[in-house]
């Protein structure tokens, strides 16, 4: 049973140490029910209940795009010219389009009843070597599609008649939630080919998200003796509680492996989004909630393209984001600009050389969609003054970003592969 002790601590212990700033990623009329970045354009696709806005660099300002006022679930790089976009409204225009970003048109791909999801997902080809993208899309009441290409769509057998509610990925493990009359959660360690129910007791995860580092931690939402936040130490096979909580409504990291979670309207004295430091005694929250103009937190986002910092809050009253909430803890002062690549575009290889006050831990390649594609690890620290050589493999010709992370710092460099 859910003790009401613990928010006793929570309101005696979780006072603001931080210094931060929210500044509008997007005009304020904006109900954001999510950003997909690395879509569309160089600021991505913001979903919200009546259609999609993306950035326009031209006019320098979001445009409204809307089929028939049905809401975008989510969206996805297809190619060059066009996204995906998954739309639901429970009628028989459910499913998922295209969306050409000249023309300004939808165009139907497949049709599926109350999607719930898209997702997309690099799988290693073990022969080649080479990461291809598979995409996957979550229905409330047909289960789950697949496909290898966006366009021809086929069931997943294993999940038919199930309800697919929200799915996550770090590298070969994908993890599904089921939520419907009987709730349960699958996963599987091949990149989705096979996959294990996990034992009974399970909780009802409604979001939830694996970090860079494969931390997962997920929301039992809704007012009951089990809800609040839970975390799996095993990529989704067993799940520990963290603490109690009502009316949670997201969880999500920053670049650096922060912790942040979210309600969807206030609750025994929880309300907006706070960063929550694991394994503290009681469960430590500090809100960031001043200056947030709109507290009804749909998601908690990162954008692993980014050189700083940050994380993004879509909220009832559109996206904001905030860089500085580290301020104020001890932190040295980087190098204004700590990476160097060149050549710049890349042929074959390039060489890289990068100078920061902190060790390195991990130096990571994402393609334009966001996805990893490859890191470079070193069993200690990389010095603070390297450099090093990197070949692009087989990857193909398109927009990466190099990552360099430190224990304090991330960073990030666009390079262009020839």
């Amino acid at each position: 049973m859910k003790k009401t002790i613990v928010f006793l601590w929570l309101v005696m212990f979780s006072f603001p140490l931080y210094s931060y700033t929210w500044i509008p990623f997007c005009p304020d009329t904006i109900n954001a029910t999510d950003v997909c970045f690395g879509v569309g354009s160089w600021k991505g696709v913001i979903c919200c209940d009546e259609g999609m806005y993306i950035w326009e660099d031209d006019i320098m300002e979001w445009s409204f795009y809307t089929y028939a006022g049905m809401p975008v679930l989510s969206a996805a790089y297809f190619d060059a010219t066009k996204i995906l976009v998954v739309m639901s409204d429970g009628s028989w225009s459910d499913g998922v389009y295209t969306f050409d970003l000249e023309s300004k048109q939808f165009e139907n791909v497949d049709w599926m009843a109350y999607p719930n999801f898209l997702k997309v997902i690099p799988v290693l080809d073990e022969n080649t070597n080479l990461f291809t993208n598979e995409y996957y899309i979550g229905c409330q009441f047909n289960g789950l599609y697949r496909s290898t290409d966006g366009l021809t769509w086929t069931e997943v057998s294993y999940f038919n008649g199930k309800s697919c509610s929200s799915m996550d990925y770090y590298d070969n493990h994908v993890v599904i939630a089921e939520v419907s009359n009987i709730h349960n959660i699958y996963v599987s360690d091949d990149y989705g080919y096979t996959w294990e129910e996990v034992p009974s007791g399970s909780p009802m995860i409604t979001d939830f998200r694996f970090s860079f580092g494969g931390d997962l931690y997920g929301i039992f939402p809704s007012y009951s003796n089990s809800s609040g936040l839970y975390s799996s130490p095993d990529f989704g096979l067993t799940w520990d509680l963290e603490f109690y909580s009502d009316n949670m409504s997201a969880v999500g990291y920053d670049a650096m492996g922060t912790v942040f979670v979210g309600w969807e309207s206030p609750t025994s004295n929880n309300e907006g989004i706070a960063i929550y430091t694991p394994g503290a005694i009681p469960p430590y929250l500090s809100y960031l909630n001043e200056g947030l103009p709109n507290t009804h937190i749909n998601k908690i986002m990162l954008n692993p393209t980014m050189s700083a910092i940050a994380i993004f809050c879509c909220t009832d009253a559109g996206v904001y984001v905030c860089y500085d909430y580290m301020v104020g803890e001890e932190e040295n002062i980087a190098p204004s600009n700590p990476i160097c690549i060149y050549p710049n575009p890349v042929k074959d290889g390039m060489h890289l050389y990068f100078n920061t006050v902190d060790d390195l831990s991990t130096i990571e390649i994402f393609n334009n969609q966001g996805v990893k594609v490859d890191e470079l690890k070193s069993e200690n620290s990389f010095s603070t003054n390297n450099e090093m050589n990197w070949n692009k493999g087989n990857l193909p010709a398109g927009v990466y970003y190099l990552l360099l992370k430190t224990p304090k710092e991330t960073w990030s460099k666009k390079f262009i592969i020839l």
